[in-house]
C-alpha cells in the first residue's frame, strides 16, 4: 500500500502529479463539449435552474438588493422568491467580471454560467487529493481526483452549461471532509483541523439546507469517537460545533444582514440552523468540562445516557422554538407537488438498470471494499475515517437510489474508495507479474474498476434507447431561444405580458425576455405550478377561464415535442386545454398567433382575446 504521509505535508501533494489532475478532468470537459455537447453550441443553458441562477444575479445588478431574494416575474402577477443563497451568486459574479469589459455584462455571465461547472470540478478534484491523503496515500489520493472524472453522478451535475450551485456543494463537501478526516485519526488529535471542517459544513450549509446530510455524517463519526472513549473526543466536538457555529453567525450576518438575521426559514440559511449548531456547541462544551465523569469504570454507559439526553433535549429545545423544524426543509411543501417533481429527474429515483450502473456503479465495488477497509483499520489510528467515509458510501448511495441527486455525493466517496481498492489491486499484480504483463494487467484492472459499471450502464443505456423503450413520450426538446427571439419583437416588445407555459420553461422565458410567467419548477412556487397544470390539464373550460383572468394571462404557450412536463401531457383525457391547443382546437376566448414556420414546426402560441380582469 502507498506509504501515508503525515497530515499537514501538504507541500507534498503540490507539484505536477496535481497539475495532472486538473488538466485531466479539464481535458475531460473539453472532450465532452467538443464530442457531446448539445447545449453550450445552441447558446442554451441546461436546465431551468440554471436560467434561475443568471436571473438572480442580473436582478442583484439591476436594483443592488443583496438581501432581496424575490422574482417579481414569476408566479404573475403575485411574484415569487427562491430559497437560493448569494454565495453561488458572488461565485458567477466573481468568474464573470474579468469578461465584462471585452463581453459585456450579459455574455460576460452567461460564459461564467456556462464555465462554473467544469472549474468547480477541477477544483473539487484537486481538494479532494488533499482530502484523501491521510487515509489513501500520494498516489492513490491522485487517482481519487482523477477517477472524479470517471463517476456520472458527478459528472452530470459539472459538465459545460450547468449555471448551478450543486458543484459548490460537492467541492465545500470535499473539504469538510478533508479536514474531518484529519480531524478524526486518532494518533493526531488535530483540534484544529475538527474546527475548520465545522467551518467549511457553515459554508456548505449556506449554499442550502442538503448539506444537512453531511453534517450529520460528520457529527455521527465524531460523536462516536468519543462514545467509544477515544482520548480528546470531546474536544474535537467542541471545536467541529464552534466552526460550525461561528460560520454561521458570520455567513448568516452576509446572507440576511441584521435587518433580517432572525428570520425564520427552514428551506435557507436561517437562525434556525444557527440555534441548532449554537446547542450543539453548548452541549459538547457541558461534556467537555465535565470530562472527567467520563472516564472509569462507568464511563462508556454515563457517555450513552449523556449523548441520549443531549440529543433529547436539543429535539425538544428545536421543537419549541421551531415547531416546523422538525418536517425537515421541505416541511411546507405542499404533497400535491410530490407528483411533478418525481417527473423532474433529479428528484425522482434512479428509473432502470442501465441508469443505476451508469450513476452508481462504482458502489459495485465500493460498497464491499469499504467495509473490508473497515474491519482492517479498525485497530489503528484510521479507523474513525474510514467509518465516516463508509457511512458516506453507504448513505448516499441509499438517498440516490431514490433520490438521483445523491448520485454527485455518492460519486466523491466512491471514487476515495475505488482508487484505494486499485491500489490494493497493484500491490496485488505486483507481487506476481513483472514487464510488459505487469502493465497491462494494471492498466486492464484499473480501467474494469474505475470505468466497468459506467461502461457498462451507457452501453445499456444506449442500447435501449436505440430500441425506442428508453424514449419518453413526446419526443425531444424545445428550444426556447427562437421563440423568445420572436417574444423579443413587435407587437409583443411593447410591454411585459403575462405567458402561460409549462413550468419547465418559465425560467428561460424570464432570462431571455422581459415577460411574466405562472410557473417555475421550485418548491416556493408551488401555486403557480399547481394553476399552470390547473389550465393547461383543466378540462373545465368554465374553471380553467377563471383562472387564466384571475392570473392575467395574456399569451399561453405550448411545445409539440416537448420531452417534459409529462405530468400534464400524461393525462389521458382529451379535452383537456393543452390536449386541445396540441389539436389546434382552442376555445372561442383564445386565437391562434401565426407565428413564423420555422417556430410553427414544433411551437404553438395563443393570444387570450377575453380581457384578463387580474386581481378578480
Amino acid at each position: 500500500m502507498d506509504e501515508t504521509p503525515p497530515p499537514g505535508a501538504i507541500e507534498r501533494v503540490l507539484g505536477w502529479p496535481l497539475l495532472a489532475v486538473a488538466a485531466f478532468v479539464a481535458f475531460i470537459h473539453g472532450a465532452w463539449w467538443l464530442a457531446a455537447d448539445t447545449v453550450v453550441v445552441n447558446g442554451e443553458l441546461f436546465d431551468g435552474d440554471s436560467y434561475a441562477h443568471l436571473l438572480r444575479v442580473i436582478r442583484l445588478f439591476e436594483t443592488g438588493g443583496w438581501f432581496d431574494n424575490s422574482l417579481p416575474r414569476a408566479n404573475a402577477p403575485y411574484g415569487g422568491s427562491l430559497h437560493w443563497t448569494r454565495l453561488f451568486d458572488a461565485l458567477l459574479i466573481a468568474l464573470s467580471a474579468p469578461l465584462v469589459p471585452a463581453l459585456g455584462f450579459g455574455k460576460a455571465l452567461y460564459w461564467a454560467g456556462v464555465a462554473v461547472g467544469p472549474i468547480l470540478h477541477v477544483a473539487a478534484a484537486v481538494a479532494l487529493v488533499w482530502a484523501a491523503l491521510p487515509v489513501l496515500g500520494r498516489a492513490n489520493a491522485h487517482f481519487a481526483g482523477v477517477l472524479t472524472a470517471a463517476q456520472f453522478g458527478i459528472l452530470g451535475y459539472a459538465t459545460a452549461g450547468h449555471a448551478d450551485h450543486h458543484m459548490l456543494f460537492g467541492l465545500l463537501t470535499i473539504l469538510a471532509l478533508g479536514f474531518a478526516v484529519r480531524a478524526l485519526i486518532v494518533s493526531t488529535g488535530h483540534r484544529r483541523a475538527a474546527f475548520f471542517a465545522g467551518g467549511f459544513l457553515a459554508l456548505a450549509l449556506w449554499v442550502g439546507p442538503e448539506a444537512l446530510i453531511f453534517l450529520a455524517l460528520c457529527l455521527l463519526a465524531v460523536g462516536v469517537a468519543w462514545l467509544s472513549g477515544e482520548q480528546g473526543g470531546a474536544g474535537k466536538n467542541v471545536h467541529i460545533t464552534l466552526g460550525l457555529t461561528l460560520g454561521l453567525a458570520l455567513v448568516l450576518l452576509i446572507e440576511r444582514g441584521p435587518a433580517g438575521y432572525v428570520d425564520v426559514e427552514y428551506d435557507r440559511l436561517s437562525i434556525v440552523h444557527l440555534t441548532l449548531a449554537a446547542l450543539l456547541g453548548v452541549f459538547w462544551s457541558a461534556v467537555g468540562a465535565a470530562s472527567r465523569f467520563w472516564s472509569g469504570r462507568h464511563g462508556a454507559f454515563r457517555r450513552l445516557l449523556a449523548a441520549l439526553a443531549g440529543a433529547g433535549a436539543i429535539a425538544w429545545a428545536m421543537w419549541l422554538l421551531y415547531p416546523k423544524v422538525l418536517l425537515g426543509p421541505l416541511g411546507q411543501f405542499d404533497p400535491a407537488l410530490i407528483y411533478i417533481f418525481d417527473d423532474i429527474s433529479e428528484f425522482g429515483p434512479i428509473e432502470d438498470v442501465p441508469r443505476l450502473l451508469l450513476y452508481l456503479g462504482g458502489g459495485v465495488f465500493a460498497a464491499p471494499w469499504v467495509v473490508w477497509r473497515a474491519k482492517e483499520e479498525w485497530n489503528g489510528p484510521r479507523r474513525w475515517p474510514w467509518l465516516l467515509i463508509a457511512g458516506g458510501v453507504f448513505v448516499y448511495l441509499a438517498f440516490a437510489v431514490n433520490w438521483a441527486r445523491g448520485s454527485l455525493y455518492a460519486g466523491i466517496f466512491i471514487a476515495v474508495v475505488v482508487a484505494d481498492l486499485v491500489g490494493r489491486a497493484e500491490e496485488i499484480v505486483a507481487t506476481r507479474l513483472a514487464g510488459t504483463a505487469r502493465v497491462l494487467a494494471l492498466t486492464a484492472a484499473a480501467a474494469f474498476l474505475a470505468a466497468g459499471p459506467l461502461a457498462a450502464g451507457a452501453g445499456g443505456l444506449y442500447a435501449k434507447m436505440n430500441s425506442g423503450e428508453g424514449k419518453r413520450a413526446g419526443g425531444g426538446s424545445c428550444f426556447l431561444q427562437a421563440m423568445t427571439n420572436y417574444l423579443n419583437g413587435p407587437p409583443w416588445s411593447g410591454r411585459s405580458r403575462t405567458v402561460l407555459a409549462s413550468p419547465n420553461f418559465g425560467p428561460e422565458i424570464l432570462y431571455r425576455t422581459n415577460h411574466k410567467v405562472i410557473g417555475t419548477l421550485h418548491h416556493r412556487n408551488g401555486v403557480g405550478i399547481l394553476d399552470s397544470v390547473r389550465i393547461l390539464g383543466g378540462a373545465d373550460e368554465a374553471v380553467v377561464l377563471r383562472l387564466v383572468r384571475r392570473r392575467g394571462i395574456e399569451l399561453i404557450l405550448i411545445c409539440l415535442n416537448s420531452g417534459s412536463g409529462g405530468y400534464i401531457r400524461g393525462r389521458a383525457d382529451k379535452r383537456i386545454l393543452y390536449r386541445r391547443l396540441e389539436r389546434g382546437e382552442p376555445p372561442a376566448w383564445l386565437e391562434e398567433i401565426a407565428i413564423p414556420r420555422d417556430l410553427g414546426q414544433a411551437f404553438r402560441l395563443f393570444e387570450v382575446l377575453a380581457p384578463p380582469a387580474s386581481g378578480e
